[in-house]
């Protein structure tokens, strides 16, 4: 196998991880109908993850480090944001923006329904 296969597998399989996680935290965290701003998500992966993930795999997306500041703006869950949006069968995203500050919230689609 050759080395970029191999290294499109492992992010694969890191997504997968994160994406997982992010649907424990949620169904745990929530009851139907609830919706978790994406500044709490991040922190309970970081509180409970943090240990469990080699923390090169997961920075893209549990820091803004590889984010442009315009697109970060401060917000260190950007990446874990992006992730989320290629999952719209699991996870239903809504921002809401009041002046400059945009606050963004994710919910199961299960818990939704």
């Amino acid at each position: 196998m050759d080395h970029e296969a191999d290294n499109s597998q492992q992010i694969q399989k890191e997504e997968k991880d994160v994406v997982s996680a992010v649907a424990t935290v949620l169904s745990d965290l929530c009851g139907p109908g609830e919706w978790m701003a994406m500044s709490k998500l991040h922190s309970e992966l970081l509180e409970h993850y943090s240990g469990v993930w080699h923390q090169n795999r997961i920075r893209k997306f549990l820091t803004s480090d590889d984010w442009p500041a315009t697109e970060s703006k401060g917000r260190p869950w950007v990446g874990l944001l992006e992730l989320l949006r290629k999952y719209p069968e699991h996870f239903v995203i809504n921002t809401k923006s009041k002046g400059r500050i945009t606050a963004a919230f994710v919910s199961l689609v299960s818990l939704l329904s």
